[in-house]
């Protein structure tokens, strides 16, 4: 009897001694070690290159600092690793050896299905964009029939779907060559080795101004092929960290569509309007649920800025480039920024 108690009591205990350990608190992590590694292009200016001191900056370089800012209390407190494509990063969050991936990537299925990592918020919408020489007179893609399309064909990347797929609904016949990435694809264009280049519209604008010795012997069009949401990703089941992360995201929004910066920051505490307080920190609330102190949005709001700042700053009038707001604008405005109310 004594034996058959026994065996009854293992079989009982062996499901509880098997239940995996639970998963560690990446946040809790974050905090201890003080440094967010952050995962980046690199090598796109805009949203992530190193400037001439070798300091990383860009869109998504500003939002690992915001990230940083919120959690630690020092935007500085970030240690950027260049990621070259999407898998790439991908892996590199499964396998730790990132916290966050913030590196133009586009939301979809297949990217986060099946993998071990979790979207935490949208930053950019963009879409797959053609550029093409002026003196062609190519106005759109039905326009390219019987030509030759370069695309960049680096591993994980809908390039050449993309293409394949809108030609096939336009009833078009079109050759598509996979140039690869970085500068290859523009080489590729100014070589002549094909009449359009492809790939996200954001990157064609920014590459046409840095890579081709003559810029405007070349035109982006005005058609948009596909539906990319950009965003930030972390590992699956860090919910602590991932609610941090797209908690940041919808500050910066909400603080765009206040009109709140860095500079008007102090002026702004002084407002009565609830909504902008508790935006601001000025009224407890927004931390404790998500394991960081009242000041964090003021913070960041502080130390980076609002989404409309660093849009302008990398990436609109107050760069370079001059890109419109587009669908990036806040919904009252006319676009697709929509943030989660603070509440």
């Amino acid at each position: 009897m004594r034996k058959l108690l026994a065996a009854a009591f293992l079989c009982l205990a062996a499901p509880a001694l098997a239940q995996p350990a639970a998963p560690p608190n990446a946040l809790a992590t974050l905090k201890a070690r003080g440094t967010l590694v952050c995962g980046v292009n690199g090598a796109l200016p805009g949203f992530s290159a190193p400037d001439a001191t070798g300091a990383m900056q860009g869109f998504d370089a500003d939002f690992c600092r915001a990230v940083a800012a919120a959690a630690l209390g020092d935007a500085t407190k970030v240690r950027f690793v260049p990621i070259e494509t999407p898998d790439e990063g991908l892996a590199a969050l499964g396998e730790r050896r990132i916290d966050l991936l913030a590196r133009n990537t586009t939301f979809t299925y297949s990217r986060e299905a099946g993998r071990p990592v979790a979207f935490a918020g949208i930053t950019f919408f963009d879409g797959q964009g053609l550029l093409v020489p002026q003196e062609a007179g190519i106005a759109s893609l039905r326009h390219l029939d019987g030509k030759r399309i370069c695309v960049t064909g680096i591993a994980g990347s809908t390039g050449r779907e993309v293409v394949e797929s809108e030609a096939a609904r336009l009833g078009i016949t079109v050759t598509v060559i996979e140039a690869g990435g970085g500068t290859a694809l523009l080489q590729a264009l100014a070589a002549g080795r094909c009449e359009a280049a492809s790939t996200d519209a954001s990157q064609l604008a920014i590459r046409r101004v840095t890579e081709l010795a003559n810029p405007d012997a070349f035109v982006l069009l005005r058609e948009v092929l596909s539906r990319e949401p950009l965003g930030l990703l972390v590992r699956e089941e860090e919910e602590a960290l991932r609610q941090v992360v797209f908690w940041v995201v919808q500050a910066m929004l909400e603080a765009d569509e206040f009109g709140v910066t860095s500079t008007n920051l102090l002026a702004m505490l002084q407002s009565n309007d609830p909504a902008l307080r508790r935006l601001i920190g000025v009224e407890e609330g927004l931390g404790a649920a998500i394991g960081l102190d009242s000041d964090w949005s003021q913070r960041l709001l502080a130390q980076v800025g609002s989404y409309a700042e660093v849009f302008d700053r990398h990436l609109g009038a107050g760069s370079r480039f001059g890109l419109d707001r587009g669908p990036n604008d806040n919904w009252r405005r006319g676009g697709l920024m929509f943030p989660l109310p603070l509440r």
